[in-house]
């Protein structure tokens, strides 16, 4: 019987020198190299080695010219999308992109004009406004509203975005990022539906679908029957495995119409093809080998996720909003002060670089959002600065 392999998340492995955004980009966004990087959405822990190894393999043929989108990526696609998240998906609708964010652009060129608007639920990713307003399209925000701790979807305020005539595209964060959401069945069926009444085509990203944790259970837009018109669901393989510098991600678009569409913005951009890493990454990750490394990652994950949780509620005053899925923890620091006080304390006291709240639109401000996907040696001690900062606040 073949050894089971066990994942060694806890050893801390430096990414200095590597160019990696969360470490070089420290001194433009916070005004100090040294401060503890916990804001980027990558994971400080190492992609499994399986994929290094491939990847390894591959670049020792001399040889890095065009490449085909063979066979073996769409059924490694297919066989993941299967039994990771018991959804069927065929090649004939699905399509290769270099990331969620270049497909989020091309579904706005593709199916909005100039001057048309973007409904999208805030706070939320950066990028959902950014490449709306880059694309000059208007954002038809809806905020969302906390009810237990946890965000919800105020479906008369999305009725009336969606019934505005210039709105023609949502775009959804599912699971939701930054507050950590996995939506049910009976709230995207909800939304489909508004979506589908309105004439208005739904984008759901879907890049943070791996990383859910027990007994929740990632519901993708692709299982909700009425989607099938209307949607467009965007995946990759980046959070999970650690490897969004190889930008292998793929793209689910059932309805012909909207594909055809779609194609041509690609077309348009020259971006409907990935590097050849990112095919062999997509065909080497989405396997067997993948999912017992995704099953050790979310148990990590987990893990780190109720220690900090547990130990920023230490903090009087702070809320703290504990994630179903990403590994991404959302917090609440406003009765500490405005955002400019409090990312000035972080640094300069805390040592700790976080995302601010204003990265994710209006609704956000205030808020702080911190990545857990770190080592707990590395991790837990910044955290602990944290508590022991604000609880002499």
């Amino acid at each position: 019987m073949e050894k089971k392999i066990m994942y060694d998340f806890e050893t801390p492995v430096s990414r200095l020198g590597t160019h990696a955004e969360k470490y070089e980009a420290r001194e433009r966004f916070f005004g100090n190299a040294d401060v503890e990087p916990f804001w980027v959405a990558d994971m400080d822990l190492p992609t499994p080695g399986f994929l290094v190894e491939r990847i390894r393999e591959r670049s020792g043929h001399p040889m890095f010219g065009y490449t085909e989108q063979y066979d073996g990526i769409f059924e490694a696609i297919a066989w993941w999308m299967k039994n990771e998240h018991a959804a069927e998906v065929e090649t004939a609708y699905t399509l290769l992109s270099p990331s969620v964010v270049t497909s989020i652009s091309m579904a706005i060129q593709a199916y909005t004009e100039e001057g048309e608007a973007v409904a999208l639920l805030s706070p939320v990713y950066g990028p959902f406004f950014s490449c709306t307003k880059t694309n000059n399209r208007n954002v038809a925000d809806v905020p969302l509203q906390v009810e237990n701790g946890r965000f919800m979807i105020d479906y008369q305020a999305l009725a009336q975005a969606l019934d505005r005539p210039d709105v023609k595209l949502m775009l959804m964060c599912n699971p939701q990022n930054p507050g950590g959401r996995a939506w049910t069945v009976q709230e995207l069926e909800k939304v489909v539906e508004l979506c589908a009444e309105y004439g208005v085509v739904l984008f759901s990203d879907e890049i943070h679908s791996d990383i859910v944790y027990p007994p929740v259970r990632h519901q993708s837009v692709l299982n909700i029957p009425l989607a099938d018109e209307i949607a467009v669901v965007a995946h990759s393989i980046g959070k999970t495995f650690n490897t969004s510098g190889l930008q292998s991600s793929f793209v689910f678009i059932r309805n012909p119409k909207l594909r055809t569409a779609f194609r041509r913005a690609q077309e348009r951009a020259h971006c409907g093809d990935i590097n050849l890493f990112g095919k062999v990454a997509l065909e080497t990750a989405l396997s067997p080998e993948g999912a017992e490394y995704r099953r050790q990652l979310l148990a990590y994950l987990h893990e780190n996720i109720q220690q900090v949780c547990g130990r920023l509620r230490q903090v009087n005053g702070l809320f703290v909003m504990e994630p179903e899925a990403t590994f991404l923890v959302w917090s609440d620091f406003r009765a500490f002060g405005d955002w400019q006080t409090v990312f000035k304390k972080l640094i300069k006291e805390a040592n700790v670089a976080l995302s601010g709240g204003n990265f994710f639109g209006p609704a956000g401000e205030g808020w702080f959002r911190i990545n857990c996907a770190h080592p707990r040696s590395v991790l837990l001690p910044a955290v602990d600065r944290i508590v022991s900062v604000f609880s002499a606040s």
